[in-house]
């Protein structure tokens, strides 16, 4: 146990040492403790604090338990300056012989100092003190050729590793005297091209996320700002459907609780999380727009703790910790409620109630974490969230009264197996299952809409990867899935509304009414296979990808439902080729360039298969992806980075043209789209207590319904998306942090006139061209301070985030009066303080 450090005792800069006479009972607990030789009252206290909680093996006398007196010193040392070195080690060996090799040269060498060390005649290496960075190795000495390859330093880490390598024969030096071969063992991680990777520990310090650290995703580069109270996530210019979520490589069909406020995975379990906009590999598919994967992981605690966190959103706790005397099984399990709506509902008006969702939420894990050896590890995790969602605007006219409830379950439940094989190789597989249900009703007047499915989801991801020279590395494996879905919907055909449809906010639905009940079958076995060339030791790295996805999907009808009429199923079978290319070059040790070009498919959406309310045989969707861009490292911690991509797609799902469309042929696959512009990122990574970045995006994304028409700005378009977030650790355990965004308002089409339907004694809007005016922009400042305290073996840390410092009316939609003939807009949250606390034990 640590004492804790007497404020401004250390002044000087010199230790102070307390000797204890410390009485320990049979049981090895600490019976008493008294100051032996004082280094003055403020540590003498805070030392008999600390002593107090130790606990011992108690001492044996004669082969049995007994009470002992000792003597202990209590060293309080200095404040330690910032690391800046890290500690390098290791050993090289014949390959053939696994032989230690002696007198072999390893050189340091980095853009600040160059070091060289020789091996002893254990074939070992030592550099104590390297400043923390990409360091080049390099191995030479007699019967080798010089040979180099690239290491990653952290700063007060120790990296060791083990170099293999082949030396020719006497007799065939002459035929090849540079025949060497170096194995890494343990091969550096591989990148995406774009992508931008955040810690669970940073990202859980950024203003407005309240400590849940998925929520960092709507602050990365490339990632448009969605309408408050929504779960979506809108990633260069592609549908929030195009993009998909991933958990251990388990998909999730959402990353958010409905509001957005919340993400459907407790904060604890979040080791890192990882956009990747576009331009990704050949491991994964089944997606338009871009990823966004969340690695989790299992505390592994040597004795039982937890956490327990409450702000005036939520409230959950989490208990974690080993389970046998050896702790080679670890567990956790964790829950969280809401209760937000027990109150928010009071300070929004009607307006807002209706488009700024307040729901009930919660979620919860199991987790298992099964380490039987050094290179094998076992997770088993269960999971579930569960959403509600009441809204509606009563008014005196029963005709334009509104509202909505929506609900949604889901389940996984996976095991993730992982083994270093040794010699570059490694195994990883991840089987899962999984249950979800969602209930979707809206109401406008007397018209009505019911949308509901079940979901049933199993499949499995597999990856096996080798490395076959230090230059050659290869990835084989296999991507399953299978997914059942059952639909039942019954109202208006163009409620809820699609992407494209000319309609304003408030505006009553068509009053075409239909019903279908149907279920979807859809089975995708996908392999994979993805090599990395890295010539010019490593300087260039050529990524060339396939994977292959026969896509199969069964409907149980093709046309609308008919009272004594049978139902006729449908099946189709789409052959995807999906070729991969990426190259990165590294011209100079802090300069990169990269480029990427790649081919992807998309499954139609279930309910877009309906005979009544869509067409059943659909094709699955196609996009080109082109990426290119440069980054450039200032120094080991600050790097900018700029990013130019295009995305085209075509075979998109869009209303028919026709005002009385075929039977099973509502919708029609000749949508494109494309979006264009590049992304800058400025990073500070976490450094002397200091990180943050500035993100900013240029993008424009347009549709079209045909080959041939005229685009039109995309629906979910933002031209302008620029976010700056900056945190700092105080002294005495303050943090600090701050979060500034700015983003173009959504499209929207303007009303030019009006006129009157006799038929349904209803004013209609006459609109101007589609998607011609945009909703105000967007601009908040967010702040958040936060203090830790320790008590014991646990600390308290109390946060406070401020929301909208400036209270300022951001407009989240456009909305008109029931004539048309005034225009408004709806705001969303105004200034929102959370006071919340986190308590580890």
């Amino acid at each position: 146990m640590e004492a804790v450090l007497p404020e401004g005792e250390h002044a000087v800069g010199a230790p102070a040492v307390v000797v204890l006479e410390i009485e320990i009972d049979a049981a090895g607990r600490v019976a008493d403790a008294k100051v032996n030789e004082s280094a003055g009252e403020a540590f003498d206290a805070a030392a008999l604090e600390a002593v107090r909680q130790f606990e011992f093996s108690p001492a044996e006398i004669d082969g049995k338990p007994s009470a002992i007196r000792i003597l202990y010193e209590y060293t309080f040392s200095p404040p330690e300056e910032p690391v800046t070195t890290a500690e390098f080690s290791g050993v090289v060996r014949r390959r053939e012989t696994k032989q230690p090799l002696a007198d072999v040269t390893v050189t340091l060498e980095t853009p600040e100092q160059s070091l060289t060390a020789v091996t002893d005649a254990n074939g070992t290496f030592v550099f104590a003190d390297v400043l923390a960075g990409v360091v080049t190795v390099r191995l030479s000495g007699e019967g080798l050729a010089p040979v180099s390859v690239e290491e990653q330093l952290e700063a007060g880490k120790s990296l060791q590793v083990a170099y293999d390598v082949s030396i020719p024969e006497e007799e065939e030096e002459e035929e090849d005297a540079d025949d060497l071969e170096l194995v890494v063992v343990a091969p550096p991680l591989r990148r995406e091209i774009v992508s931008t990777t955040v810690k669970a520990e940073e990202g859980r310090r950024v203003p407005g996320t309240s400590g849940d650290v998925l929520r960092v995703v709507e602050s990365l580069p490339g990632v448009a700002r969605s309408t408050a109270g929504t779960a979506q996530i809108v990633v260069w210019g592609a549908s929030p459907q195009d993009t998909r979520i991933y958990m251990d490589g388990v998909p999730l069909p959402r990353l958010y609780h409905e509001g957005g406020m919340r993400s459907v995975v407790h904060p604890l379990f979040v080791e890192s999380i990882e956009l990747i906009p576009g331009g990704y590999g050949a491991s994964w598919g089944r997606a338009l727009g871009g990823l966004v994967r969340f690695s989790t992981r299992t505390p592994e605690r040597e004795r039982t703790g937890g956490q327990i966190r409450a702000d005036i959103l939520d409230a959950s706790a989490v208990l974690t910790g080993p389970i046998g005397k050896r702790k080679r099984v670890h567990y956790a399990v964790g829950a969280r409620a809401s209760y937000f709506r027990l109150w928010a509902n009071r300070f929004l008006d009607a307006e807002q109630r209706e488009f700024v969702p307040i729901p009930t939420y919660g979620d919860g894990q199991i987790r298992f974490a099964f380490t039987p050896n050094e290179r094998d590890r076992i997770e088993v995790v269960g999971m579930a969230s569960s959403d509600r969602l009441t809204r509606g605007v009563p008014n005196a006219d029963p005709a334009l009264a509104t509202r909505e409830t929506r609900a949604m379950d889901i389940q996984r439940v996976y095991a993730r197996w992982t083994r270093d094989v040794g010699d570059g190789r490694e195994f990883a597989v991840t089987p899962f299952v999984g249950y979800a249900r969602t209930d979707d009703a809206q109401q406008f007047g007397a018209v009505r809409t019911s949308v509901s499915s079940s979901t049933f989801l199993a499949g499995a991801r597999s990856n096996y990867g080798i490395r076959f020279a230090p230059w050659v590395r290869m990835d084989v494996g296999l991507d399953t899935q299978v997914e059942v879905v059952g639909m039942r919907r019954v109202g208006s055909l163009g409620l809820p509304a699609r992407e494209g449809d000319l309609r304003v906010f408030g505006q009553p639905p068509p009053e075409q009414i239909a019903a279908d009940d149907w279920s979807v079958t859809d089975v995708s076995l996908a392999p994979y296979v993805e090599a990395e060339f890295s010539p010019l030791n490593g300087r260039l790295r050529i990524i060339p990808g396939l994977r292959l996805d026969p896509y199969m999907r069964s409907v149980s009808r093709r046309t609308p439902p008919e009272a004594a009429v049978p139902a006729v199923g449908a099946y189709r079978h789409d052959f995807a080729a999906e070729p991969r290319l990426s190259i990165l070059g590294r011209p100079l040790q802090r300069w990169e360039l990269r480029a990427s070009v790649g081919l992807y498919h998309q499954r139609p959406a279930p309910e877009d298969l309906s005979a009544a309310f869509g067409t059943p045989n659909l094709p699955t969707s196609r996009a080109v992806h082109v990426v290119a861009g440069t980054m450039v490292s200032i120094t080991d911690t600050l790097s900018v980075d700029v990013t130019g991509f295009y995305t085209h797609s075509d075979r998109l799902a869009v209303r028919s043209a026709s005002e009385s469309p075929l039977r099973a042929q509502a919708l029609e696959a000749t949508g494109l789209g494309r979006a264009y512009g590049m992304q800058a990122l400025v990073r500070q990574d976490l450094w002397k207590g200091l990180f943050g970045w500035v993100a900013y995006t240029f993008m424009r994304a347009e549709r079209t319904r045909a080959e041939g028409e005229p685009w039109r700005l995309f629906d979910y378009d933002q031209t302008h998306i620029l976010t700056a977030v900056l945190a700092y650790r105080l002294p005495l355990a303050f943090e600090a942090s701050a979060r500034f965004r700015y983003a173009t308002g959504f499209p929207r089409t303007s009303v030019q006139g009006v006129y009157h339907d006799v038929t349904r004694n209803r004013d209609q809007p006459i609109f101007g061209r589609h998607n011609d005016i945009r909703i105000p922009q967007f601009i908040q400042l967010d702040l958040r301070v936060a203090k830790t305290f320790t008590i014991r073996r646990s600390s308290l840390e109390i946060f406070l985030e401020v929301l909208n410092l400036w209270n300022r009316s951001n407009a989240e939609e456009i909305v008109y009066s029931p004539d048309f003939s005034r225009r408004g807009t709806i705001r969303g949250f105004p200034i929102l303080p959370v006071l919340g606390l986190q308590w580890d034990f």
